[in-house]
């Protein structure tokens, strides 16, 4: 089968690798469409991936049957299932539509049990999925609604980050929110922010396009923060008060801090992105302390899968597709590397 893999440091490319075959427990699914996360160009730069068989945060990978050495990339994808091993016990069948989460916890370990699955100490990854074909346990393996396309199913991990994202902004009705960023994260965050209560939203973005969209899907007001005073016009947006929930999806350090500045009492920040190693943001404790601010990370989407697939048919997610074949998937990749798009994605 044809798969992307990751070649060198900061290389991909597209070749012949054996085709995987389920376990007694796996299911085999054909990947329709595979979308590229923020996430991976920094896993393709990673020199720890380059030099191990362990991801970029340090689990095991599940690997495919494959020569050695071979490294391959994704985690966002939707398919038909093509194969059922004899003892998968869920009610699913040859021919059905699916999106996949790519990580199994074991379900025995401290975090597992104290409900942290995400911080799982034996926790796999099924990566891979910018491919032919990829299986899966049984648990990670979500049925999609038949008429659902499948370019939007495959939006199913991002979405789930999104839902956590809110979950852990504990939004209510008539609360004000900024969102810095206007990527697949941000855009998403956006639209569950309006179906969650969300009076007013802001979203800060420098790229023309990405407002325009951010506009056309709902946002209240957008900001060009290279051109015009962000702090200004957020504090004539919300009198003055600042905002209930600010949500950094951007990945630039400053914005984090700037982000405490714009928070109303008793105000959350979210960091809804992955950041550089090693960089320190100063936070004016004082500040928080009279604001009685809370900040809080995103890490994964815990329990969020069920909920995603619920909200994939209520969300306008066709205006963020960009699709290239699989066999172009270089330039795919430096069409994310430039900015090219919100989500590109892998036809196979």
């Amino acid at each position: 089968m044809k798969a992307v893999v990751i070649k060198d440091v900061g290389i991909v490319g597209v070749q012949d690798v054996p085709e995987p075959e389920p376990g007694p427990d796996e299911i085999k699914v054909k990947i329709a469409y595979a979308g590229i996360c923020g996430s991976d160009p920094k896993i393709i730069e990673s020199t720890g991936v380059h030099a191990s068989q362990e991801g970029a945060i340090g689990w095991p990978q599940k690997p495919f049957p494959r020569p050695e050495g071979i490294r391959f990339i994704g985690h966002e994808a939707s398919g038909t299932i093509v194969k059922i091993g004899k003892d998968v016990k869920g009610d699913f069948k040859v021919g059905q539509h699916v999106a996949m989460n790519f990580r199994v916890s074991c379900g025995a370990c401290y975090y597992c049990t104290n409900g942290m699955e995400h911080f799982c100490a034996r926790l796999t990854m099924f990566m891979g999925l910018m491919a032919e074909y990829a299986v899966f346990k049984e648990g990670l393996v979500f049925p999609l609604p038949d008429d659902l396309p499948m370019d939007v199913g495959a939006f199913l991990e991002p979405v789930s980050v999104a839902v956590h994202t809110l979950d852990i902004a504990r939004m209510k009705i008539g609360d004000t929110v900024i969102i810095t960023g206007g990527g697949t994260i941000g855009l998403l965050a956006l639209q569950l922010a309006i179906k969650s209560g969300a009076s007013k939203v802001l979203v800060s973005e420098p790229i023309v396009e990405k407002r325009k969209l951010a506009k056309q899907l709902g946002a209240d007001i957008v900001v060009d923060p290279l051109k015009e005073d962000l702090l200004a016009i957020s504090n004539k947006f919300t009198d003055g008060r600042g905002f209930n929930v600010c949500i950094e999806a951007s990945g630039i350090p400053s914005l984090a801090r700037q982000l405490i500045l714009m928070a109303q009492r008793c105000g959350t920040v979210v960091l809804a992105a992955t950041y550089p190693g090693g960089v320190e943001v100063g936070m004016p404790l004082e500040y928080m302390y009279f604001r009685e601010l809370s900040i809080h990370s995103v890490f994964l989407s815990p329990y969020s899968f069920s909920r995603a697939v619920q909200m994939l048919p209520k969300l306008d997610l066709k205006p963020l597709i960009t699709v290239y074949p699989l066999q172009e998937a270089v330039k795919a990749f430096a069409a994310q590397k430039m900015g090219n798009g919100i989500k590109i994605m892998l036809q196979t």
